[in-house]
């Protein structure tokens, strides 16, 4: 009688799917993919076993029950059985073999990471712990173990770690390594199954050009934009310098960089050039760019797509749909099988820390790649520790080359006045001093008090001009006092991803032309988004806000000399408690610095005296203590998969602070175009609410808080998804300005 691993649809059951054969191939598969960190044995073994517990009567049984195939297994039928922990037993018992030895302790604690790996490979990595009876790994290990009527493989136990254990970081290291085990396994398991039951969808995998081709293909574009640039131009010669200093150190052996290059210096294509550059001098198959803002990774994705091939970069984050046509991209975002991937913070940082099969899929993937770090500064002071230690596993054990990119360094390096940061960071740009000398384009100075009034004033006075703020309803009040024009306009999180697009493309087109444009924004549109103002106003912030504001002003060094950034204070706005301590920070340094606000000296006082101080708040959720707590295996990781880079809690916590009511902020789909309007549909016809129609929506969608959708509840509907809500109504929704929905004073959590 043969024993199969899967069913095939609308097939005779000899044309099913060999148990034995898939466990071979997962084995093969799994190796391969845990190669890149020496673990090749930790994933053949996790392979070979994961399914065992479908080499019994039981569950061969129940594969036929469920097919309606009657045979010798008909009779040992016992209801759907659960076959992950069968394999995860064989596994640690083989290890418990070794308890007599002198490493004992060392050796049990290896088996409980593949048994973690194994008995997770459909339901999620579970905790050492369960929070009720039966439900942890341990329990589950105890059970007893039914007959496996397959021959069991021959297998070759690890007794090395693959690579050097810190004994304070031991706990750490054996939490995520057990997770990119994990990662391994589900993936090769995935791909074997998928390569027997759909080969039509198999196929389309791995088809994406290899990083040699787009080299040369990125040097082609680059070349002709070189052409049609103005060399004599400062700001294009220092942008040559930082270019041949990256091409310097991508010959460097791998580890950790730092590319500090103020706003408008060429960045984003150095870091291009740096990493396929050092891609072709180690072999690396993978470059990843981590950015904090979905409201910049479109822009940067187009970028790339325009210097080397469109379907070579793939666009992971919340905001992105793709072309139902595109299904090759479709299948890359599965486990991120693509050159060149663009990503966010918390697609990134969430998925380290998760346990769910499909959020860690991708995670090897990762390991001997090049993850490129945007705007690192960004990442919030509450999640930075877990973060940083992320970063810096991947660099140190799993052959990752880190580069941190920023314009506001040095946020996340060692020094006496911050023992968590990063040791060993190379900084490529060789004279920082005279590249923000020579790229010096602003002159930044604080202007005192300014009520909505007085600066709406001042703002109409001008043909082109950019106005920051830090709330919405700032924003929303800023542009309302502006005197009436069509070349105002308005950016908050009000207005869904997609209206802020349209607006965004014809600010540039106002811009590039000339013609009158007066912008009021919050802060999405600091960070990476690529305008050109002749001057800008600030609302007072901290300094490596204020930084990224004057990257919007002179970007390109058009106009001669430096040009104004005004900092300047609005009535009440230190009542919101969570910019108080930012804001008290970098008025402490306006004196001292007066018009050198942007310099690497004054960013370095402000990170020291309001960042590295509040060593004891950044790590919220006590996430890193719950990993080391991990040394001899028995990991929490229900309890690790709590982290989130953005999270209600978070939010609650600082609402308390601004003593606000009803914390919680629910999405609203703007349903007024034609294509939001067919996605709806689409919903509303689905029984259960399709969460992949819905991931589109969200290009439609505005988050706010539920104070918010008490006044406006009489305009919305209630969608299948239970907390979503839809509007439909275009009265309540402005062109201009978005969702209209007034709210308490000092509600700036959402931009």
């Amino acid at each position: 009688m043969n024993f199969y691993a899967h069913s095939k649809k609308d097939s005779s059951i000899e044309n099913w799917h060999l148990l034995e054969e898939h466990l071979e191939d997962v084995a093969s598969l799994a190796s391969e993919f845990a190669k890149p960190f020496g673990a090749q044995k930790w994933g053949e073994l996790a392979g070979r076993t994961h399914d065992l517990g479908k080499g019994t009567r039981a569950w061969q049984a129940y594969l036929r029950k469920r097919n309606n195939v009657k045979d010798k297994f008909s009779s040992y039928y016992k209801g759907e059985v659960k076959h992950a922990d069968v394999g995860a037993r064989h596994l640690y018992h083989l290890y418990q073999l070794y308890q007599h030895s002198q490493e004992a302790d060392k050796l049990l604690s290896y088996g409980k990471l593949l048994s973690y790996a194994v008995a997770g490979h459909h339901g999620g990595l579970p905790s050492w712990v369960g929070v009720s009876a039966g439900t942890g790994l341990k329990a589950r290990l105890e059970e007893s173990q039914p007959s496996i009527e397959i021959p069991l493989p021959s297998l070759d136990l690890p007794k090395d770690f693959p690579f050097h254990l810190d004994e304070n970081r031991r706990g750490y290291q054996f939490q995520f390594f057990t997770r990119m085990l994990f990662s391994c396994l589900v993936d090769a398991d995935y791909l074997d199954t998928e390569r027997n039951l759909d080969a039509d969808r198999a196929s389309g995998r791995g088809t994406s050009p290899p990083l040699e081709k787009l080299h040369k293909r990125f040097w082609i574009s680059f070349d002709k934009l070189r052409n049609e640039a103005d060399a004599s131009l400062e700001i294009n010669k220092q942008r040559e310098l930082v270019l041949d200093n990256c091409m310097k150190a991508a010959q460097k052996e791998p580890g950790l960089f730092s590319l500090t290059v103020p706003t408008g210096g060429g960045k984003t294509l150095a870091s291009l050039a740096f990493a396929l550059e050092h891609a072709k001098k180690h072999g690396k198959e993978r470059i990843i760019y981590v950015i904090p803002f979905t409201s910049i990774i479109e822009q940067n994705a187009r970028v790339f797509r325009n210097m080397v091939e469109e379907d070579a970069v793939l666009e992971h984050h919340c905001n992105y749909i793709q072309d139902e046509s595109d299904w090759k991209i479709r299948l890359a975002a599965d486990n991120w099988d693509s050159p060149i991937v663009v990503t966010t913070n918390v697609q990134f940082f969430d998925s380290f820390h998760a346990s769910r099969p499909a959020r860690c899929r991708k995670l090897h993937n990762v390991a001997e790649s090049i993850v490129i770090f945007d705007e690192v500064q960004a990442i919030p002071i509450e999640k930075l520790k877990p973060c940083i230690e992320v970063i810096r596993e991947l660099s140190f054990n799993y052959g990752v080359t880190s580069l941190l990119c920023t314009a506001t360094q040095p946020a996340l390096e060692y020094s006496k006045d911050f023992k968590s940061g990063l040791k060993n960071v190379r900084e490529i740009v060789q004279d920082i001093p005279t590249l923000f000398s020579s790229l010096k384009r602003t002159e930044e100075s604080f202007i005192g008090e300014l009520d909505i009034e007085s600066l709406a004033a001042r703002l109409s006075g001008y043909k082109q001009v950019l106005c920051i703020v830090n709330t919405r309803s700032e924003a929303r009040e800023m542009y309302e006092a502006l005197s009436e024009s069509e070349g105002n306009y308005h950016l908050s999180a009000l207005m869904h991803p997609a209206h802020r697009t349209e607006i965004l493309n014809e600010i540039r087109e106002k811009l590039e032309k000339n013609r009158p444009c007066r912008v009021v924004s919050t802060q999405l549109i600091e960070a990476g988004v690529d305008v050109d103002f002749p001057r800008v106003y600030r609302a007072v912030s901290g300094i490596d806000s204020i930084a990224q504001a004057a990257g919007r002003c002179n970007r390109n060094g058009k106009s001669k000399g430096a040009q104004p950034v005004f900092i300047f204070q609005l009535p009440k706005s230190e009542s919101i408690s969570y910019l108080k301590m930012a804001i008290q920070s970098a008025k402490n340094l306006f004196d001292r610095f007066r018009d050198r606000l942007t310099s690497p000296g004054c960013v370095e006082e402000y990170f020291k005296d309001y960042f590295w101080k509040k060593g004891q708040q950044m790590d919220s959720g006590r996430i890193l203590a719950k990993c080391l707590k991990s040394k001899k295996g028995n990991v929490q990781f229900k309890e690790i998969a709590n982290f989130q880079m953005i999270e209600s809690k978070m939010i609650e916590s600082k609402m308390k602070e601004s003593k606000l009511i009803g914390s919680i902020t629910v999405p609203v789909i703007i349903a007024l175009d034609e294509k939001s309007q067919e996605l709806v549909e689409s919903l509303e016809s689905s029984a259960q609410g399709e969460r992949e129609i819905f991931r589109k929506l969200q290009r439609f969608t505005v988050q706010i808080y539920s104070w918010e959708r008490k006044e406006i509840r009489e305009w919305l509907e209630e969608s299948p998804i239970k907390g979503i809500f839809i509007l439909k109504n275009s009265e309540l929704y402005s062109e201009k300005t978005g969702l209209q929905c007034r709210s308490p004073q000092g509600e700036a959590f959402i931009l």
